[in-house]
């Protein structure tokens, strides 16, 4: 039998996991590890439901701000659901990684690239605000909470969409780092 570094590293963060203690005493299996960090795409949602109900919000006169270009998305404005995390190192379709964003920055420039720290600092607000926009739609804040929920275990007391889009610079920064990433 053969096994990869992959999949020797996820086994390894699972048992790893499992032996930790967590701060509210529930057991963490590592077949539940396992499987948050091996979903591929075809376990996701389709993005068609992002982005029909970013949509909405849109015709509800409800704003976006590119958070790479800070170019203002409004109804009638052409837009792309980036994935902060690019889909060749993330590939879920977790509500947290998908904002609103300019396409011709996004498939021209950012493709599957991660910010310079800088650049990450100056997105925050703008990530802040798209959180904060979800939230004003039952269900993409339901979708938000879950999704937020299985990949940041400890979000702070703060209000939920700052403390979800510092988290997320946070984890984009690691993962930037880490990685040794390609950064625009």
């Amino acid at each position: 039998m053969f096994l990869s570094i992959e999949e020797l590293c996820i086994h390894e963060w699972a048992l790893f996991s499992e032996r930790v203690e967590q701060e509210n005493q529930q057991k963490v299996h590592r077949g539940m590890i396992d499987q948050l960090l091996t979903n591929r795409p075809d376990k996701r949602r389709p993005l068609t439901w992002e982005r029909n109900h970013v949509d909405l919000l849109l015709m509800e006169d409800k704003e976006f701000i590119c958070p790479w270009t800070e170019k203002r998305i409004t109804k009638g404005t052409k837009y792309d659901l980036d994935h902060l995390l690019p889909l060749s190192l993330y590939p879920i379709n977790e509500l947290w990684n998908l904002v609103p964003a300019d396409p011709d920055f996004n498939s021209h420039k950012k493709r599957d690239r991660l910010p310079q720290p800088e650049k990450l600092q100056q997105a925050k607000p703008h990530l802040e605000l798209a959180y904060r926009q979800y939230g004003t739609s039952e269900s993409l804040k339901t979708a938000l909470k879950s999704d937020a929920a299985l990949r940041f275990s400890t979000l702070s007391g703060e209000v939920f969409s700052t403390a979800l889009a510092n988290a997320v610079v946070n984890l984009i920064d690691i993962v930037g780092e880490s990685r040794n990433i390609a950064r625009f």
